[in-house]
């Protein structure tokens, strides 16, 4: 697991998330484009997160809400993927 998107190392977290099948990418506080490119290269190891308190949890939300046109994958990246992963 990669959080907070890398950092500012998020293009290369996201190269290595892709090419790695067991790795999976968290998005609190990253900007919007690298939300978009995250989502759209791996959108099924890709997890919503929000860093809160630090962070803004609606903010967030909406970032993800904003850089997703599939319904599917939104809830896919907004929780159905870390359900998965947890067995609930």
């Amino acid at each position: 697991m990669i959080s907070q998107l890398g950092g500012l190392n998020w293009l290369t977290a996201i190269g290595l998330v892709r090419d790695t099948p067991s790795m999976y990418l968290e998005l609190s506080t990253a900007n919007i484009f690298a939300v978009r490119l995250a989502i759209t290269e791996i959108p099924d190891r890709t997890l919503f997160g929000s860093d809160a308190p630090y962070g803004d949890p609606y903010l967030s939300r909406l970032t993800v809400e904003r850089v997703t046109t599939s319904a599917a994958v939104r809830a896919q990246v907004l929780g159905e993927t870390l359900a998965e992963l947890l067995n609930l």
